[in-house]
C-alpha cells in the first residue's frame, strides 16, 4: 500500500484545443499522507486548476492522479473522497450553519442523529459552537470561512484541499485549524 495521499504523473490541462497554451505543463509531484502541503506560484500560474483536478471538478488533459494509490484521473468528485474548501467559501446562503456542514453527511445518506452530532463535532472544531442556528450572511468572513472548513471536515475525506487558505482566520484560530 502506498504512503502517498497525492500523486500526480506527468499531468497537463489544457482549456480548448491543441493551439491553445497550457494552463499546467506536465506536472509530477507526490504528497505524503498526513502531510500539511502548500502550493505557491504568482497568480494565473496553475494553483487552482491543479486543485481542482484533485478534486475531480476538471479533467487533466494528460497524466494521471492517484489518491491513496488508486487512479480517480477520470472519476467524478463524489467518487474521490476529497473535501475543498474554496475561495468564495460556496455555503448555501438559504441554509443554516448546522444545514450548510450536515449538507454533505445528508447526501451520503449518513442517518440524522449521526449527521448532527458529527456537524456540532466539527462546529466546536472551528470553534462554532452555538452558532447553529445562524444564517451565512449573519457571519463575519472569518465564520463565514470557518463553516465552510466544518462542513469540509465533517465527511472526513482522505484529502482536504483549500484555494487561498484561513486567510480570513485570525492568528491563534489559523494555527489551531492546521494542528
Amino acid at each position: 500500500m502506498t504512503t502517498n495521499g497525492i500523486e500526480f504523473r506527468q499531468v497537463t490541462k489544457r482549456y480548448g484545443d491543441a493551439s491553445t497554451p497550457l494552463v499546467v505543463r506536465g506536472i509530477d509531484f507526490c504528497v505524503p499522507r498526513g502531510t500539511l502541503t502548500t502550493i505557491l506560484g504568482p497568480s494565473g500560474c496553475g494553483k487552482t486548476t491543479t486543485l481542482r483536478m484533485i478534486a475531480g471538478l476538471e479533467t487533466p488533459t494528460s497524466g494521471q492522479i492517484l489518491i491513496e494509490g488508486r487512479d480517480v484521473t477520470t472519476l467524478g468528485p463524489a467518487d474521490r473522497n476529497v473535501s475543498m474548501v474554496f475561495q468564495s467559501y460556496a455555503l448555501f446562503p438559504h441554509m443554516t450553519v448546522l444545514q450548510n456542514v450536515c449538507y454533505g453527511l445528508s447526501v451520503s445518506r449518513v442517518p440524522t442523529r449521526e449527521t448532527e452530532e458529527r456537524a456540532r463535532a466539527a462546529l466546536a472544531t472551528v470553534g462554532l459552537t452555538g452558532m447553529d442556528k445562524r444564517y451565512p450572511s449573519e457571519l463575519s468572513g472569518g465564520q463565514q470561512q470557518r463553516v465552510a472548513v466544518a462542513r469540509a471536515l465533517v465527511i472526513e475525506p482522505a484529502v482536504l484541499l483549500f484555494d487561498e487558505p484561513l486567510s480570513n482566520l485570525d492568528a491563534r484560530l489559523r494555527r489551531s485549524m492546521r494542528e
